[in-house]
C-alpha cells in the first residue's frame, strides 16, 4: 500500500487517472442546462446584427445638429419594423429602443431632451441640448463579431450561456455524455430514516447529502442504497456498478476496522490507486478503479465524507465529465508547503482562498492539512474568522452552521489570535 498522500499529491494522482470524454452528443438548448460543452462556439453573426437605438427618441444626422436646433420628423423606425425611405438633410425619424438606425443617421436623441412641435402639416423637434456624436447607438458587432470565439469547450452550460447561444441563433450544441455516478452507504450500524434505531445504530445521512450534491452538479445519480458489512454483498454491488456507472462513490468501510471490507473488495475486483490522505477530517479516503469505473471511497463520518467529496471527488468527477472550466488548473501547487505560490483556487478550482485573521485561537497538530469549520465576516474592513464551536467530524451541523472552512497547512500547529489563515467559502451546492 502506498504511503499517505498530501492533498496536492492525491489530487494529482486522481486527475492523472481520470480522462475527459472522447464522445459527444447533440442536444437542443431546452435540454442543455447543466451539460458540459464539447466544442468551442464561434459567433455565426455580428451582435448586434445592425446599428440600433439604445433609447426611445429620435435618430438624427449629427452633422445636422451642429448648428441647427430644429429638425423635421419624416417617419419612424420601430423594433422589427425599420424605416424605409430617404431622409433629406435636416430630417430625423422617431425611433424606439432596439429599432434599426437608418443608414443615413448616426446619433439618437433621448425623447426627454427634445420638444415636439407641429405647423399643422409637418412635425418637428426642437433640441433642448447639444448631443454627442454617436450617442445612444449600439453599433453593429459591438458585442460580438462574426467568427469571434464566444464559449470554450469544457464549460458547464448555465442560463447565461444558453441565453448567449440563443442570441446567436444556435438551436443545438454538442455536449459530453452526462456523467453517471453511483452512490452507496455501507456499515452494519447504518439505519435508514423512518426505521427504529437499535443500540449502537445511527441514521444514514451521508447518502442523501452526497446524492443531492451530485445532482446539483448536473450528474445522473444511481442509488445503490445501503450495503451491510458483508464482502459477498459488497462484491455483487461493486460488480453491478462497474458495468452501469462512470464512477462509484461510497461512504464507510475504508477505515482499518475488522468490518471495513470496502478496500479489500475493491482490491479484489479492481485496482487501489491510493488510500489515506493527510487531511483532517477525511484521512481514510480511498481512490481506485473498477474497470472503466472510477472508485471513490469516502470515510463514514459525515463531515469527513462531505469534505473529501468537496476537496477530492468533485475535481476528479469534473474532469471525468469534461468540465474543464471547473478545474482552471494547469498545474497543482502544494498549498501546505508553498503558501506564497498558491494558485489561489480551491481543490474544486472554483473559488479563491481568502486571507483572514483569527479572532479566536485554533488548536491544531502538525502533520495533516486541517479544514476547520468557521464563520467568515468583515470587521473594520478586515476579513476575520471564528470557529463554529462544533469541530467533530461526526457533527454535520458544524458544516450547516459554518459559512467557510480553513486551509491550515499540513506543517502548521496552533493558530494564535490575530494570525492569518486561508479560508474557503462554503460552496453553493452545500447551501
Amino acid at each position: 500500500m502506498s504511503r499517505m498522500q498530501t492533498l496536492a499529491q492525491a489530487l494529482q494522482r486522481m486527475l492523472s487517472a481520470v480522462h475527459i470524454p472522447v464522445t459527444q452528443e447533440w442536444i437542443g438548448l431546452d435540454n442543455a442546462a447543466e451539460r458540459i460543452l464539447a466544442c468551442d462556439i464561434y459567433s455565426p453573426l455580428d451582435v448586434p446584427a445592425f446599428d440600433n437605438s439604445a433609447m426611445d427618441g429620435y435618430a438624427v444626422r449629427f452633422a445636422d445638429v451642429a448648428d441647427e436646433r430644429r429638425l423635421k420628423v419624416v417617419g419612424q423606425s420601430l423594433a422589427g419594423h425599420p424605416f424605409d425611405g430617404d431622409i433629406a438633410i435636416g430630417g430625423c425619424v422617431r425611433i424606439t429602443t432596439g429599432a434599426m438606425v437608418p443608414a443615413e443617421l448616426d446619433t439618437v436623441l433621448m425623447q426627454e431632451t427634445v420638444t415636439k412641435r407641429s405647423d399643422g402639416h409637418d412635425e418637428f423637434i426642437e433640441l433642448q441640448q447639444r448631443p454627442k456624436a454617436g450617442q445612444h447607438v449600439r453599433l453593429r458587432g459591438s458585442e460580438l463579431q462574426q467568427g469571434q470565439l464566444v464559449l470554450r469547450k469544457g464549460q458547464r452550460l448555465g442560463p447565461l450561456h444558453l441565453g448567449v447561444l440563443a442570441t446567436l441563433g444556435i438551436a443545438r450544441v454538442a455536449v459530453y455524455p452526462q456523467l453517471t455516478v453511483g452512490v452507496l452507504s455501507s456499515g452494519d450500524e447504518i439505519k435508514q430514516a423512518g426505521t427504529p434505531l437499535g443500540v449502537g445504530d445511527v441514521y444514514d445521512s451521508n447518502r442523501i447529502v452526497i446524492k443531492t450534491i451530485l445532482k446539483r452538479l448536473g450528474y445522473q445519480v444511481v442509488d445503490y442504497g445501503w450495503v451491510a458489512d458483508d464482502p459477498l454483498h459488497l462484491t455483487q454491488v461493486f460488480q453491478r456498478a462497474a458495468g452501469e456507472v462512470d464512477a462509484l462513490v461510497t461512504s464507510g468501510g475504508v477505515s482499518v476496522g475488522d468490518a471495513d471490507h470496502t478496500r479489500q473488495v475493491l482490491e479484489s475486483l479492481g485496482q487501489m490507486n491510493f488510500w489515506q490522505v493527510a487531511i483532517k477530517p477525511g484521512k481514510p479516503f480511498a481512490f481506485g478503479t473498477l474497470g472503466a469505473c472510477a472508485f471513490f471511497g469516502l470515510p463514514g463520518n459525515p463531515v469527513s465524507a462531505v469534505m473529501t467529496l468537496e476537496q477530492l471527488v468533485i475535481p476528479a468527477l469534473a474532469k471525468r465529465a469534461g468540465w474543464v472550466d471547473a478545474l482552471q488548473v494547469s498545474s497543482l501547487h502544494h498549498p501546505e508547503a508553498v503558501q506564497a505560490d498558491l494558485v489561489g483556487m480551491t481543490a474544486a478550482g472554483t473559488y479563491p482562498l481568502i486571507s483572514a485573521k483569527a479572532q479566536q485561537p485554533l488548536r491544531k497538530k502538525a502533520g495533516r492539512m486541517d479544514f476547520q469549520r468557521v464563520n467568515l465576516s468583515v470587521v473594520e474592513q478586515q476579513a476575520v474568522i471564528e470557529p463554529v464551536g462544533l469541530d467533530s467530524s461526526g457533527m454535520l451541523t458544524s458544516l450547516l452552521y459554518a459559512n467557510a472552512w480553513t486551509w491550515l497547512e499540513q506543517d502548521r500547529a496552533d493558530v494564535a489570535v490575530g494570525q492569518t489563515v486561508l479560508v474557503q467559502l462554503k460552496s453553493p451546492w452545500l447551501w
